[in-house]
């Protein structure tokens, strides 16, 4: 009776397991996919932890560009009219209040640069801060926008 027993112990444990090169693969892909998410940082494409936890009310206050005309004045450029590359420009925006001028201006020109390929008559850019706000008026929602200019760079003449 103990070989009977011992039979199917020894055969269920060789048959169901999973090969060690695919448990050690599933251990690699699931610290890659939690250590950004709990340390704090963006590993694209592995995660996209900012994309799901940043806070949705009526207050939102994103970052922006704006074309400055050579006359002065100014137009929000959307990110998604600019070239493949400048599309998530707004994640290394939101780094710059705590980076160098020099930092700035470079993000600024690379900006810029974007920018003159749609627009090119465009003199200078303008990084911003686009607080909007959602209100309740005359019977409609409305979305109101106060922009605050944050950095500016001009065109290389």
């Amino acid at each position: 009776m103990s070989d009977v027993a011992a039979a199917p112990a020894a055969g269920r444990g060789s048959d169901d397991r999973a090969p060690r090169g695919a448990r050690w693969l599933v251990g690699i892909l699931l610290v890659l996919l939690l250590v950004p998410g709990l340390i704090g940082f963006d590993a694209w494409p592995l995660t996209g932890w900012r994309l799901f936890s940043l806070a949705r009310d009526a207050h939102q206050t994103r970052w922006v560009i704006q074309a400055v005309e050579p006359g002065g004045d100014r137009r929000v450029v959307s990110l998604e009219d600019l070239p493949l590359a400048y599309r998530h420009a707004e994640w290394p925006m939101a780094d710059l209040p705590g980076a160098s001028d020099a930092r700035r201006d470079d993000v600024c020109r690379a900006l810029l640069g974007g920018v003159r390929r749609i627009e090119p008559g465009a003199a200078a850019l303008v990084i911003a801060r686009d607080h909007e706000e959602i209100v309740h008026r005359d019977g409609r929602w409305v979305t109101t926008h106060d922009i605050e200019p944050f950095h500016t760079c001009r065109a290389a003449p």
